[in-house]
């Protein structure tokens, strides 16, 4: 699984300090995820936020139509998954996970996208997050910092 790394200056500080403080870093740190993923990571158009509407999202028959499903002459097949919906967010520690419920979610945002979603405006989540690395920063920094603050280090 590909890895996103993020310098910070002081965070040498808080590991030194790790075992008289874990509770109150670990919970700052995994605040500090959870806010790069939901306000600056997956805000992104592609991502959360769907890409403008193409040819294949109107007639004539098939076409997708967003929230509901792929729509025939007589029927819609009702698979939408709510693709935009579906995204999760997860402190496990220090870390943050980011990911899809959607059955479909992979060939979409994920490593195995298929070569016509890049092409519509779908966006890899793992490159989203590489784009958006000096913001992440800035967010991580910003907790860094808190964290030293609250902490007197």
């Amino acid at each position: 699984m590909p890895e996103l790394v993020i310098e910070l200056e002081g965070l040498d500080k808080l590991v030194a300090k790790l075992h008289k403080f874990p509770r109150e870093i670990a919970r700052n740190l995994g605040a500090a995820g959870e806010e790069s993923a939901k306000d600056v990571i997956l805000p992104t158009q592609g991502l959360q936020n769907y890409p403008p509407l193409t040819a294949a999202n109107a007639p004539p028959v098939p076409y997708y139509i967003r929230g509901r499903g792929t729509q025939y002459a007589t029927r819609n097949l009702e698979n939408s998954e709510l693709l935009g919906k579906q995204w999760v967010v997860q402190r496990k520690g220090f870390n943050t996970v980011i990911g899809n419920t959607a059955s479909y979610a992979r060939y979409v945002h994920g490593e195995e996208q298929a070569k016509a979603m890049a092409g519509i405006g779908w966006k890899k989540l793992f490159d989203t997050a590489k784009e958006k690395l000096k913001d992440i920063q800035k967010v991580y920094q910003a907790w860094v910092n808190k964290t030293i603050k609250d902490l007197k280090l």
